[in-house]
């Protein structure tokens, strides 16, 4: 994967923090889908699996924290860095 001719590896990681924009403490289904770039279908799927931590407020409202989508995106990339080392060896 690659960002803008970037490689993205383990130790350039990091890289990705000091561009992105600052979020507020916590985000809604359909604006964590707009940060991540992908179907607020796949949002609700990672909440269910347990893989994106989220606060259920009420009977219906969902919010994501800050802090978990980060750590989310973090263990993700991990996972697919590790699974391309894991091809190339």
């Amino acid at each position: 994967m690659k960002l803008e001719g970037f490689p993205l590896t383990a130790t350039n990681i990091n890289v990705l923090d000091a561009s992105a924009p600052t979020l507020p403490a916590f985000l809604d289904v359909p604006q964590t889908a707009s940060y991540l770039g992908v179907h607020t279908a796949l949002v609700y799927r990672e909440i269910r699996a347990g893989r994106l931590q989220a606060v259920k407020i009420g009977a219906k409202v969902l919010r994501i924290s800050r802090e978990a989508l980060e750590q989310y995106i973090k263990t993700q990339t991990t996972a697919y860095l590790q699974e391309q080392e894991g091809r190339a060896s």
